[in-house]
This record gives structure tokens, C-alpha cells and sequence, in this order.
């Protein structure tokens, strides 16, 4: 089976309608929209099915100081966990995957965490399809050329995630603590 992987369900059923010339029919998973015809799936993520956080150790701001964020290890977290178990589900299922997130910084990170998620799960080749509208011309050409998925965009997204969970949290903390607000 192939598994397609979308960032939002819109783009699974249209690229679902595209690619099955009209006849892809639609199931509920785990309450996910699964787009099927012949030998083909296509499930769309709803952007980020994957969080960043600190360890639990690290939610007491009465425990850490604000500047203990800054080294403290980073985890990820599943957000959507309907979502990563349908879809690991189908990888299961799949001979190969391809990931067609939107064709930017943040959609090629959103292509790496559901390639992290089902990369153990496919035997099979994991490609990556670019377009820039979900049009027929478009979504045929970017399928019949298929690529690889581009992990120093991805880890530029990550890196701004990183930044954002960091610095947000460190300051936050820090402005309430020295309001006297904890």
C-alpha cells in the first residue's frame, strides 16, 4: 500500500480527489479522515501532531530558576494522539510513504515529524512531493517526480521551535517571578 501524508485533512481529500481522478471514497479512524482507492491512503495531519516541551521536572517555576531552561533537555510529545496512532496504523500497513506537507519552512518540519513517526513502521522507500497549489498540473507533476525530504529546512523550523520554547518559557518565568507572580 502507498500512504500519503498531508498536512491538513483540505489537502488530503483534494490531492485524494486529484490523484484518484474523483473515485477516492473517505473512512473515519480513530475519528481521522482516510482518503482510499485502489492500493492508496492518504491521511492528513492537522499541522503539528508533535509538541516540544521540558521533562516534568522542569514545571515547578518555584524549583528552576528561569536560566535553567536554557540547557535543559527538550522533549517531544505527541499533541494529536488520534492522529500519530492512525497514522501509524497505516504506515504499518504501507510498502512506502511520501510526504506532501506544504512547500515551506514549517511544512517540511511538519514532513519530518510524520516521517519520525512513521519511518520505523514502512519497510519501503519515505519520498517527498512539492507543489505550490493543489491544482491537477501541479499535484500530478510533483507526484511523478518525487524527492527526498530537505532535513536542514526542516531542522531550520525545529531550530525556531526550539528558540520560541526556550526564550518564551525562560522570560515568562522570569517576568512573574520578579513581579512576585508565580
Amino acid at each position: 500500500m502507498q500512504l500519503i501524508i498531508t498536512e491538513k485533512d483540505n489537502a488530503a481529500r483534494r490531492i485524494a480527489e486529484i490523484l484518484s481522478d474523483g473515485s477516492a471514497t473517505a473512512e473515519r479512524h480513530n475519528g481521522v479522515n482516510v482518503y482510499r482507492w485502489g492500493g492508496t491512503r492518504v491521511v492528513g495531519l492537522s499541522g503539528h501532531v508533535v509538541g516540544l516541551d521540558f521533562p516534568e521536572e522542569y514545571s515547578n517555576w518555584r524549583d528552576v530558576e528561569p536560566v535553567e531552561l536554557i540547557d535543559a533537555e527538550i522533549v517531544t510529545e505527541p499533541t494529536q494522539e488520534n492522529i500519530v496512532g492512525t497514522l501509524r496504523a497505516l504506515a504499518r500497513e504501507a510498502d512506502e510513504a511520501i510526504i506532501a506537507t506544504d512547500y515551506d519552512r514549517e511544512g517540511e518540519l511538519i514532513g519530518k515529524e510524520a516521517y519520525e513517526l512513521v519511518r520505523e513502521e514502512i519497510d519501503g522507500p519515505i519520498n517527498r512531493v512539492r507543489f505550490s497549489s493543489i491544482t491537477d498540473t501541479e499535484v500530478r507533476g510533483a507526484f511523478a517526480e518525487p524527492d527526498e525530504l530537505d532535513f536542514d529546512l526542516a531542522a531550520a523550523g525545529e531550530a525556531r521551535q526550539i528558540i520560541d520554547l526556550i526564550w518564551g518559557a525562560a522570560l515568562t518565568r522570569f517576568l512573574s517571578l520578579s513581579a512576585g507572580r508565580s
